[in-house]
């Protein structure tokens, strides 16, 4: 029973917040999603290594940053695939953060969640629908 809960919970924030926006950035850039969400890794590494408060994070983070680059440039297009529990496992993470900021004020580190979220969601996505502006000029005709 509650793993349907989160399964329903899971398709509606991948649905209502996630997917529209990535889909809209893969017709506005040209790249397919699963190059989105290596991109959106990427800059999730990036962003790790960035508030990295340890030698250990600095290393980590940037090694991680080091893997991401080459496989976003060597394996964009290949496809990708999310994993259920990991999504839910960063909402819980991302919620957990939200409560902490809102106790605290200091809103810096939550996006490192959304934007692996972003990249996971991504991830899910199997067809990228043709932007409106070519849906409309295919049905154009031209008189004769």
């Amino acid at each position: 029973m509650a793993a349907m809960f989160l399964e329903k919970i899971d398709h509606w924030i991948g649905k209502t917040l996630f997917v529209p926006p990535i889909i809209r950035l893969c017709q506005a850039t040209r790249q397919s999603q699963y190059a989105v969400s290596r991109l959106f890794w990427f800059v999730a590494a990036l962003d790790g290594f960035y508030r990295a408060d340890t030698w250990l994070a600095s290393i980590i983070f940037g090694g991680l940053s080091i893997i991401m680059m080459v496989t976003a440039s060597l394996r964009a297009d290949m496809p990708t695939t999310s994993m259920f529990w990991f999504r839910i496992l960063a909402i819980i993470f991302l919620l957990l953060d939200i409560l902490q900021a809102a106790a605290t004020g200091a809103w810096a580190g939550i996006e490192f969640w959304l934007i692996v979220l972003a990249a996971e969601y991504a991830s899910t996505i199997r067809t990228i629908p043709p932007r409106e502006a070519e849906k409309a000029r295919k049905t154009v005709t031209r008189p004769s």
